[in-house]
């Protein structure tokens, strides 16, 4: 298909067999008051049902690419990257939402921003349950504070302090093309770019400065979705791999918090050891890394998040 003519930005959105969240993302991004895009629904693997409700959407910028197997998120990803023609790339999951002004918002902060390299991020509103919403970040990143200090260590009892959200992610398309995701990886194929990209010379995260979340993030533990795949080793793997783009405190703590929720859900004995090792021998692990790591073994999960809905 030939690009919408004109267009100033790719919405990429990976989808796999969710056919009526992809049309709701999809929806979400033609609402957008940027009218100048093109919207790409990547669909991971054959997906029939998925195809046939895209293509009862009637919009000239709405185009589909159908990958010949299922390759993950990152996979897809590149695979929207590389079919846009556009300077910026926006990524959209297929169960999240965005508010109309999310693309105007970013634009006019990357503008702003004097970086030769923006990555516009921006707020959350953080749905996982009926009812229960919350809006991530609570902070933003502190001046001169490595990125990977700010997505990785624990700093509050509660999950939601740091996050750069995937949904949120605005960037020239030339800083993808330099530095495409990983397909190599089972999960964190996200932060992983992040934590590359800010590495580039003239490179930098920046948010719209406004207050109010610029997307809602469907976080329900209960549905399915690609990020969840493999296990904890994978996440430990990923770490392990990551540590010359991270400080040790950041080891640290994600092995503790992170790693070992997922560890803990899987109720592995083995993590219970290894990560406590991992984070003594590769890592630099605070008092709160500790607690947390206890909290995570001995509360249940459902009482968890309860408290975490109820501080925010």
């Amino acid at each position: 298909m030939t690009p919408a003519s004109g267009a100033l930005v790719t919405v990429v959105i990976p989808t796999a067999g969710r056919p009526r969240l992809a049309v709701r993302a999809v929806e979400s991004a033609l609402a957008q008051t940027v009218h100048d895009l093109e919207v790409m629904v990547v669909l991971d693997g054959p997906d029939r049902a998925t195809a046939t409700a895209i293509g009862a959407i009637d919009d000239p910028r709405l185009r589909q690419l159908q990958r010949p197997r299922r390759g993950g998120p990152g996979a897809a990803r590149n695979s929207g990257v590389r079919a846009a023609s556009t300077r910026w790339i926006a990524f959209l999951d297929d169960d999240d939402l965005w508010i109309p002004d999310k693309l105007a918002l970013q634009l006019a902060a990357a503008e702003a921003s004097g970086l030769a390299h923006p990555i516009v991020s921006g707020k959350v509103r953080v749905s996982d349950g009926p009812g229960a919403t919350r809006v991530w970040p609570r902070r933003l990143p502190r001046a001169r504070e490595p990125l990977g200090d700010y997505l990785l260590v624990r700093r509050s009892l509660f999950w939601g302090e740091g996050l750069v959200h995937t949904s949120t992610l605005l960037a020239e398309r030339e800083l993808f093309d330099e530095l495409p995701f990983r397909e190599d990886i089972v999960r964190h194929e996200d932060m992983d770019w992040l934590l590359r990209a800010v590495r580039m010379p003239g490179a930098g995260v920046v948010f719209p400065p406004v207050e109010e979340p610029i997307a809602t993030w469907s976080a329900e533990h209960d549905r399915p979705r690609t990020s969840r795949t493999g296990d904890w080793r994978d996440s430990l793997s990923w770490a392990r791999g990551a540590r010359p783009l991270i400080s040790r405190r950041a080891y640290a703590s994600f092995a503790l918090t992170t790693i070992a929720a997922h560890a803990a859900r899987e109720r592995s004995a083995e993590g219970l050891w290894r990560l406590p090792w991992e984070a003594f021998r590769h890592g630099r692990p605070a008092p709160l890394d500790l607690l947390l790591f206890a909290g995570i073994w001995v509360i249940p999960e459902p009482l968890r998040a309860r408290m975490g809905r109820r501080h925010g």
